[in-house]
């Protein structure tokens, strides 16, 4: 009968054994999986930031030349007045 018990004794430590190295399986898989999807993550995030400056840059450029452009009428106008008053009194 201890010869039996020995027996499975062993049986159970090689169960417990594979078990033990399925979950390690498992957790290098998972630890694989994680690191991929947190690369993805990262490249997401940083094509995003991209695309913010872009804008921004984008936008920062339109509200120079509309600023100018704007100062530009602005200032042909002043001259155009100017033309105006000075050829009315000459």
């Amino acid at each position: 009968m201890e010869q039996e018990q020995m027996n499975d004794c062993k049986t159970l430590l090689e169960s417990i054994r594979g078990e033990i190295r399925l979950i390690r399986s498992e957790l290098e898989h998972n630890r694989e999986l994680n690191e991929r999807r947190m690369k993805a993550i990262e490249k997401i995030c940083e094509d995003h930031e991209s695309r913010l400056r872009d804008v921004a840059t984008g936008v920062t450029q339109f509200r120079f030349w509309s600023s100018v452009t704007s100062g530009g009428s602005t200032v042909m106008s002043l001259l155009a007045l100017l033309k105006s008053f000075v050829g009315y009194r000459g």
